[in-house]
């Protein structure tokens, strides 16, 4: 598996997704041999994947925080 990951300080959901867009437009040029095409795939996949948990995690930190704001007595 192709590992694009870099440490989690440097890991940028906007530039994820800017790394995903530059693969698709590479891919549907249709000039890439189909290997590459198939490795390129497998980078946006993982790339996805990043996106997906980055999200999902700032979907429960959200989650907390409004449980949190709901549970606090009004003043």
């Amino acid at each position: 598996m192709v590992k694009s990951k870099l440490r989690q300080s440097d890991w940028n959901y906007e530039q994820t997704v800017d790394r995903i867009e530059a693969i698709i437009d590479r891919v549907e040029s249709g000039e890439l041999p189909l290997e590459e095409v198939f490795k390129e795939f497998a980078v946006a996949v993982e790339c996805l994947q990043e996106c997906e948990g980055f999200l999902a995690r700032g979907k429960e930190k959200m989650d907390l925080a409004i449980e949190l704001l709901a549970a606090e007595p009004e003043f």
